[in-house]
């Protein structure tokens, strides 16, 4: 990741965001909504729930996870009772999120994932751990106290480290062998429309099924505290209500990265900052902000902080103060196709490393695009989706890896692994996926080019790199109360030496068994 990244440029970004934070505080509903835990939807109530934007015009962007889970909830009671005629089964997609949406609130949970100790690559509400992990989560509770609500959630998990590449580890703790989590935690309070909030979650910020190029499911949960709108709904306000059903998410936590160079600023802070608007029912746009600051050896405190959160003292010349961050920042956008072709859409996201321009705007991108498709009634949706992780150089031409930034040698890396795309910098990869909503049942094949390693980063080794080859397949079944999940996966790549859980050739293979308490 590109340290030159335009001071200007953070600083007017940061400043649309505070100006929709302001308006959208001053337009707040006369009602707002309680306050109430993050919620991130299964792949199949995902899915569910993009048939009812599609086909039923659901007021809900889709491309940011987690959202508040009354906010969920009330974006599908505003649905009309009678759904509209169409090719898929409606009633059936708001019957399969209302029942995920109730368990999820009024239900604690047990997930056992037992699987060998082989890295995989994560896409969308996919396990991480190149191991075995158990996860306990609680039900949620809420409480009214006047005009300011509160809500809670706590969640345990315990799990085989999620470096893959290190193999050498003892014990429990970050550089541990076996690590804790409070994954899946929250402590809400909610005033005003907004939730002031800490936690340990996971995000995903984009349109895509396998990748996100800003923040992703290859990273474990993020312990941090943030600022989010308890709503998607839209704006009161006469300048605002063109950007139809929206969200903000600004955020602050604490990285947990095992010790993998040198020179590491281990126990760095990651800011990051998420918009989303629906300004029309076939137009969904996001706006994402990364930000690495702090951590051993880097200038820190409040101060530092301050500056890099208004991109001061950044892209430094050789005399000047240290740069006080790394930074990536970008867009994204999902286009539906017209209902009479059928339930498709193309989707894309352009994450830049620097900044270019007047004003400057984010340049040198990392892209992703996808094209996607349903069929049977909404039962199937199969995708196509392409990440490139590098971008231009300024001169010369050619291109240099992303997510690579020289005050951060570990990368842009959470808990060892990938923040953003689980192929890492410097990739080209293109995955087909066929989902069976019905069947629970998802089948993905890979083929592409990594330059660094697949899940997890290590860059003072050589990981297993080169031609990418790989297919994953999952089956969910329900049997004495309990879902059970087997899952397999193959991966080849072509270069490179064997690294703990990242081989060159891995034959995977697990089984989850979740049960509600």
């Amino acid at each position: 990741m590109s340290a030159r990244y335009d001071a200007d440029m953070k600083s007017r970004a940061l400043a649309i965001c505070l100006f929709s934070l302001a308006l959208g505080v001053s337009a707040a509903q006369a009602q707002p909504l309680p306050a109430s835990v993050p919620y991130t939807p299964s792949w199949a109530v995902r899915h569910q729930l993009q048939l009812l934007a599609d086909h039923a015009n659901l007021a809900l962007p889709l491309g940011h996870w987690p959202l508040p889970l009354a906010a969920v909830q009330e974006a599908v009671s505003r649905l009309p009772q009678d759904l509209p005629a169409a090719d898929v089964d409606l009633v059936h997609a708001r019957a399969a999120v209302q029942r995920e949406l109730q368990q999820r609130r009024d239900a604690a949970s047990l997930t056992l994932q037992l699987r060998q100790q082989a890295e995989g690559v994560p896409g969308y509400d996919e396990n991480y751990t190149p191991g075995s992990s158990v996860q306990l989560t609680s039900e949620e509770k809420r409480l009214q106290l006047g005009h300011v609500s509160l809500a809670g959630r706590l969640g345990v998990r315990a799990e085989a480290s999620s470096n893959g590449i290190d193999n050498h580890s003892t014990g429990w703790g970050t550089e541990g062998r076996y690590q804790a989590r409070l994954q899946d935690s929250a402590a809400v309070l909610g005033w005003g429309g907004w939730q002031v909030q800490a936690f340990s979650q996971r995000f995903w910020w984009g349109p895509g099924w396998q990748n996100s190029l800003v923040a992703s499911h290859n990273a474990p949960a993020w312990n941090g505290v943030g600022l989010q709108r308890s709503s998607v709904r839209e704006s009161d306000s006469q300048w605002l209500n063109w950007m139809g059903p929206w969200n903000l998410d600004v955020f602050v936590a604490q990285a947990q990265d095992p010790r993998v160079a040198v020179v590491q600023p281990v126990g760095y802070l990651f800011s990051g900052a998420r918009m989303t608007l629906q300004p029309q029912p076939w137009l969904q746009i996001g706006l994402s902000r990364g930000m690495q600051v702090g951590g051993e050896g880097r200038p820190t405190g409040a101060r530092n902080f301050v500056k890099a959160f208004f991109g001061q003292e950044v892209n430094q010349n050789p005399g000047d103060p240290a740069d006080t961050s790394s930074q990536i920042a970008g867009y994204d956008l999902r286009v539906r196709c017209p209902l009479a072709w059928g339930g498709c859409a193309a989707y894309a996201q352009w994450i830049g490393e620097d900044a270019a321009g007047n004003p400057p705007l984010p340049s040198k991108f990392m892209k992703m695009v996808g094209l996607e498709s349903t069929y049977g009634q909404g039962r199937y949706r199969v995708f196509a989706e392409y990440a490139d992780t590098n971008h231009p150089l300024e001169t010369g031409g050619g291109t240099a890896p992303a997510y690579g930034n020289r005050y951060y040698p570990q990368g842009y890396t959470h808990g060892g692994r990938w923040i953003g795309s689980a192929f890492g910098g410097g990739s080209k990869v293109t995955t087909l996926g066929w989902m069976d909503a019905q069947s629970q049942r998802v089948l993905k094949l890979h083929s592409g080019t990594v330059l660094w390693s697949v899940g997890s980063g290590y860059p003072s080794v050589s990981a297993p790199h080169g031609q990418l080859r790989g297919l994953s397949a999952s089956q969910a079944w329900q049997w004495q109360g309990l879902t059970w999940t087997p899952e397999l996966s193959w991966t080849r790549l072509s270069q490179g030496q064997d690294q703990g859980a990242n081989q060159r050739n891995t034959l995977r293979w697990g089984l989850a068994v979740s049960v509600p308490i």
